[in-house]
């Protein structure tokens, strides 16, 4: 860990506020970091419906570098354009600011990012204490000026050998809101949210490479939101699975990642049923494949995306509908130096999506065929020593002629 790099580490990440970089596709899910429920989420929803390539821009835009992953220290992020109104964005930056011969150490963990139900942010600050060497206590929270929405997280993490753990966390979303709120709004039944996270890697000389399960469960919850003329109940389970290994000179990236979201809606007002169901499941997997014994590493995948939504989305959108959607998307990419500090990495993705969408709004949205996009993701070391990657990601579209996005990318492991 390199401490005279910090400060720096910092400016850049809140100057550029996106961020990542580039290794064949790291795909390293975000549910592999705990998701506690939020408010926003389902009281709000998401705003948007989603275009024909939404899924299509967050493949082409995810993060290239395997380090750092969501378990490691440093800036992570990535950022790029999915509408002329709109930024998919990822970022974070995570620190364990280590003393008393790290026997203690000050938590910084900063994220800018997004989900199914829209954008969040948590700015999460706390402790950790050594029990014993192998054996650590956590205290942090996502705290605010209105007290009424800060988080709190208690959490143990058990380290098994090597760099090896098990992790659980124990998650009291608006800890304070019933006593703390202006509004007449209140928690009929209290949120919570556990994590457990177990994560296995084989060695030190090759931390990109080994396993992390990651679940987080948020319970039964009921929420009373007179300012929005609702009542909801929630409850949800979200999960990752990564693998990733080496065979001789391949080197192989396995994923799956999913969510199971139920809520029930009570709706005040005329412009409204009185009630109305919720339900989401998601499922995302990731098979990819790179041989590093070939001068140009080239690699394939084949991602699939899986997502069927029903019911009440939310006060944003105001609206019922339906989504279902099929995305299998075929990928693969060669990397070629043009200098011992840059290098161009062209990549193609080959998508047949199958999308059904209907809101009673009309918002629909139809589409079986062909969409594909062309990136060209130029790479450039801003600092060898620490490993440090800015990316420049233009993509272009296949199926139609235009500019596919652009994409920003700033990994600078810690």
């Amino acid at each position: 860990m390199k401490r005279r790099l910090i400060s720096n580490g910092i400016v850049l990440g809140i100057t550029l506020t996106i961020s990542g970089a580039l290794a064949p596709h790291a795909l390293s899910s975000n549910a592999h970091l705990p998701q506690p429920w939020r408010q926003d989420a389902v009281v709000q929803g998401r705003d948007e419906a989603y275009n024909t390539e939404r899924f299509l821009h967050e493949l082409t835009f995810d993060h290239l570098q395997a380090i750092p992953a969501v378990t490691d220290n440093g800036i992570r992020g990535t950022g790029g354009s999915v509408s002329s109104r709109r930024l998919y964005l990822d970022f974070r930056f995570r620190n364990d600011f280590g003393f008393d011969h790290d026997r203690q150490g000050f938590l910084l963990d900063i994220q800018r990012s997004e989900d199914l139900d829209g954008a969040y942010q948590r700015q999460l600050v706390g402790f950790r204490h050594n029990l014993t060497d192998r054996t650590e206590l956590w205290i942090q929270g996502d705290v605010f000026s209105n007290k009424s929405e800060s988080d709190v997280y208690f959490s143990a993490r058990q380290y098994l050998n090597g760099n090896s753990w098990i992790h659980g966390s124990w998650i009291l979303p608006d800890t304070y809101f019933n006593d703390k709120s202006d509004t007449d709004d209140e928690f009929i039944h209290k949120p919570q949210s556990f994590f457990m996270q177990w994560h296995q890697a084989p060695e030190a000389t090759h931390p990109t490479l080994g396993t992390t399960a990651s679940l987080t469960v948020s319970p039964k919850s009921e929420f009373l939101s007179r300012t929005e003329n609702l009542q909801v109940v929630n409850e949800s389970l979200k999960a990752a699975l990564t693998h990733r290994f080496r065979w001789n000179n391949w080197r192989w990236h396995l994923e799956v990642s999913g969510e199971r979201t139920r809520r029930d809606y009570q709706l005040f007002g005329a412009d409204k049923p009185a009630s109305s169901a919720f339900s989401r499941d998601h499922i995302k997997l990731d098979s990819r494949v790179t041989d590093t014994g070939r001068r140009f590493h080239p690699h394939i995948g084949l991602s699939y995306l899986d997502l069927d939504e029903e019911g009440f989305f939310g006060r944003a959108l105001n609206d019922i509908g339906s989504v279902r959607r099929r995305e299998p998307t075929v990928y693969g990419g060669l990397s070629l130096p043009l200098s011992p500090r840059s290098r161009l990495s062209p990549g193609l993705y080959l998508s047949t999506p199958d999308i059904r969408q209907s809101f009673a709004e009309n918002r629909d949205r139809r589409h079986h065929g062909f969409t594909g996009k062309l990136a060209l993701p130029f790479e450039t070391i801003i600092s060898k020593q620490d490993h440090a990657v800015l990316t420049l990601n233009p993509t272009f579209y296949l199926h139609k002629f235009g500019f596919g996005g652009g994409n920003l990318q700033l990994h600078w492991p810690m």
